[in-house]
């Protein structure tokens, strides 16, 4: 028999407790260009380098309530095949939304999802990454009656010491045309 399980998140108190002022006084003041269709070039490129540690998968895991021993539990992740905790592959993923849309390309941008993202190999606590974003293709679509111009952008995410690939795929954004009314 299939099982039909709800659950209801809540964030946990210690997250609960935060205060709000204080993280957007956190949040780096950055300040973002609009971002057109006709300036996009394909080839551009950004990338971000960090270091992903246990806080930051400690925190990922209470705000989206994925609590799986293999990124929380240090005895569990030392006894697994990885011999240590792993990142969340989303948690990884979202590394490059940052690079597109507050480095590569800027204000204005939706972006509208990831195609034939892999997770090849695993994202471990400490480990340093590269994540990198290239644009490779623009193309415009008719959307009911207005058009709509779109970019795809290569993002690879690589493991600094060994440079293999961590994840990899295709994401696509939705960008304002420049002579837009």
């Amino acid at each position: 028999m299939p099982r039909d399980e709800h659950f209801e998140h809540v964030l946990p108190p210690v997250l609960e407790q935060l205060d709000e002022t204080k993280i957007l006084s956190q949040i780096p003041k950055i300040k973002l260009k609009p971002c057109y269709f006709d300036e996009l070039n394909l080839g551009d490129k950004s990338s971000l380098h960090l270091k992903v540690s246990r806080k930051v998968i400690l925190l990922y895991a209470m705000l989206s309530n994925d609590y799986n021993p293999i990124h929380v539990n240090l005895e569990y992740g030392k006894s697994t095949f990885f011999k240590n905790n792993i990142a969340h592959g989303i948690l990884v993923l979202s590394f490059c939304s940052g690079v597109v849309g507050s480095h590569l390309v800027g204000e204005g941008v939706a972006l509208m999802g990831f195609k034939d993202a892999r997770f090849k190999n695993a994202v471990k606590i400490d480990d340093q990454i590269t994540v990198s974003a290239e644009i490779v293709k623009k193309y415009s679509l008719e959307m009911g009656k207005k058009e709509r111009y779109f970019a795809d952008i290569k993002i690879l995410v690589t493991l600094d010491e060994s440079q293999a690939v961590a994840t990899e795929g295709t994401s696509t954004i939705m960008v304002f045309n420049k002579t837009r009314p």
